[in-house]
């Protein structure tokens, strides 16, 4: 039926036509991008009456998940962020961007055709060698923008933006007192007395009984649970494994030696002198000639016992190096031009004079003033460490190339481990039960495998992993074999962490009468040494003297002893606190310190003259979330 129809419409013009119509007529109506590209690109936000495209979005997006994905070496770790919120924080951005260029263009900020002019000119893009090429502008501009107009538009908003941020940044300041106050209360010290109760000594005190932690269990028991398991197999390439295997013959460990000598030894080095008669043209035979008549006339001289460094000093004709005696310190392979550094290579004995040398600089005398012998290891010296070498980067080569066949074929047959296991020879390993709490085995206990283990695509779809990189040498593809979810723990499983609870949490209520009782005491005018003294386990400190920094307490009860008000003359303030330990303290603010004010920097209302970069961010990001908060805010996602 089907080729009766494609037959019938081949062979008839009239329906070939009514065809070609139906389907033109979408495209005409729509357009051809609305099928090609999914349809044109909405809004998602405005800001002011301002819209924000998903375009925009879509751009801000890419741009700030790639930021945070190198951050974590180029890939985001699985549970990070979703990436709902890395779209949310990418349109708060463009949400703050946008109030920030409308204030802008609400202020007036402008920027005159002399500052575009500046900005374009000093951007690197657009020079050679230093200076603006108007070429090179319009290469980039082809290359990156749509047209001169519209670039130089956005250099202007942009220069504005910067101008307005600017502005808050070199306006923001801080007066002398302001600096003096805080200089003052960065240094402030205050001096307390204070009783501390142990809460491990009270728990050493406390019974609990059978009946007590069954009754515990009995009412808690749903906390207690082991955590979801899994048995797995696994797939492991080390690249420290490959090394170990690679065997290198002596006669190999020594042709790497002689091609890689320079690694190893420091070449013969010799120091040199010359006298040098330059040609304008190297290629004029009859020039050359000349020169080399003179220095054989030069090198006769010094045979009948003249002084080279004395001809040199009168005929040399090389500015860097006639008026030290033809001097050209040492020299090592490589550094001169071939026909230079042949003839002093030539030179037998330290003191000898070379033939006129020919070279593109002129016609040279050479003589040798001294000989520095090569140096280093030996091959015997350096076999050890050349066969580590050579292991090292054949298992570098193996390693890369194993991890490619691995990664690949542990994708494409995401079912099995065993077409990845025969196509990179690597042994398909096993496991027990694994779980958060797995600790004997350092790698199956490594959080991203755990990670790994119970993702939704390894453990609901029963794929295989992707490559968990444990180490920067070291990867792991797997999957799971048996899975088991939470099991409740038995009274006999967590008895010990019971009583340990219950002794804890009596312990608190113990500590926290004793602090009550403390703090009375400590009002009638009792000593903290005579109620430590009282109680077996507290101990009594006076006159102990603290500054911010200090680590007597957590860093939350020196901020609270802070945070009082300084007692009166003759007075104290009386508090207690909870320390992260457990540990309680009753205490008594009897002073506040503050710098002698002759130690101050000064006091004198001015504002100084640098600007405070940190103080301008926290300014600038104050005004902008006021802002924010003022500007009318439409999200149409």
């Amino acid at each position: 039926m089907l080729l009766d129809l494609r037959e019938t419409v081949r062979n008839s013009k009239p329906i070939k036509y009514t065809l070609i119509t139906i389907i033109c007529i979408p495209f005409a109506l729509v357009g051809i991008g609305s099928y090609l590209g999914g349809g044109g690109y909405g809004d998602v936000a405005k800001v002011d009456g301002e819209a924000i495209s998903e375009q925009e979005l879509e751009r801000a997006y890419n741009g700030q998940r790639q930021r945070m994905a190198q951050m974590f070496g180029g890939n985001l770790p699985e549970g990070f962020i979703s990436e709902a919120q890395i779209r949310q924080q990418a349109l708060d951005q463009l949400i703050s961007s946008q109030v920030l260029r409308n204030v802008v263009a609400e202020e007036k900020f402008t920027v005159s055709d002399e500052t575009l002019g500046r900005v374009i000119r000093n951007n690197p893009q657009f020079q050679v060698d230093g200076r603006f090429d108007s070429e090179a502008y319009s290469r980039v501009l082809r290359s990156s923008y749509s047209n001169v107009a519209a670039y130089e538009a956005q250099v202007r908003e942009s220069t504005a933006l910067t101008q307005f941020q600017s502005g808050v940044y070199s306006t923001s300041f801080v007066l002398p007192t302001e600096t003096d106050n805080l200089e003052a209360l960065s240094k402030q010290t205050r001096t307390i007395d204070y009783v501390q109760f142990s809460i491990e000594k009270a728990m050493e005190g406390i019974e609990v009984s059978d009946e007590d932690a069954v009754a515990y269990f009995d009412e808690n028991g749903s906390n207690y649970q082991f955590p979801e398991r899994a048995k797995i197999e696994y797939i492991e390439l080390d690249k420290a494994a490959l090394g170990a295997e690679t065997d290198v013959s002596d006669e190999d460990a020594q042709a790497y030696y002689n091609d890689n000598r320079s690694k190893y030894t420091t070449a013969e080095s010799r120091d040199a002198s010359h006298i040098l008669l330059t040609v304008e043209d190297s290629g004029d035979s009859d020039e050359v000639a000349e020169k080399t008549t003179q220095i054989e006339d030069i090198k006769a001289r010094i045979d009948a016992g003249e002084s080279f460094e004395e001809l040199a000093r009168e005929f040399s004709e090389d500015p860097g190096s006639s008026d030290n005696g033809g001097s050209l310190g040492q020299i090592t392979p490589g550094s001169m031009v071939p026909e230079f550094e042949k003839a002093v290579y030539e030179l037998a004995a330290i003191g000898d004079i070379s033939d006129p040398v020919v070279s593109d600089f002129g016609v040279h005398l050479v003589k040798l003033d001294g000989i520095v012998a090569e140096r280093g290891k030996s091959f015997e010296d350096a076999k050890a460490e050349i066969i580590k070498t050579m292991q090292s980067e054949e298992s570098d080569s193996q390693y890369f190339e194993l991890r490619e066949v691995l990664s690949e074929h542990a994708f494409n047959n995401p079912e099995s481990l065993e077409i990845a296991s025969e196509e990179s020879g690597l042994e398909i390993l096993s496991s027990d039960w694994v779980d958060v709490d797995t600790t004997e085995d350092a790698l199956l206990s490594n959080p991203q495998i755990i990670q790994a283990v119970f993702s939704e695509d390894v453990l609901q779809e029963g794929n295989n992993s992707d490559l968990i990189e444990v180490s920067p040498d070291r990867v792991v593809t797997l999957r799971v074999l048996e899975h088991e979810g939470p099991r409740p723990k038995t009274l006999d499983d967590v008895k010990d962490d019971i009583i340990e609870t219950i002794k804890r949490e009596r312990a608190e209520v113990q500590l926290d009468e004793m602090a009550k009782a403390a703090i009375d005491e400590l009002v009638t005018g009792k000593s903290v040494v005579k109620i430590a003294d009282d109680n077996e386990i507290a101990t009594g400190t006076s006159n102990e003297v603290l500054t911010r920094q200090s680590s007597v307490f957590d860093n939350a009860v020196i901020q609270e002893i802070y945070a009082l008000a300084k007692p009166s003359p003759g007075r104290t303030k009386i508090k207690s606190a909870s320390l992260a330990t457990g540990d309680r303290i009753a205490y008594a603010l009897k002073a506040v310190e503050v710098p002698a004010e002759d130690d101050a920097v000064g006091t004198e209302n001015t504002v100084t003259t640098a600007a405070n970069p940190r103080l301008g961010q926290s300014e600038l990001s104050a005004i902008l979330s006021s802002l924010r908060d003022k500007a009318k805010v439409t999200t149409l996602e």
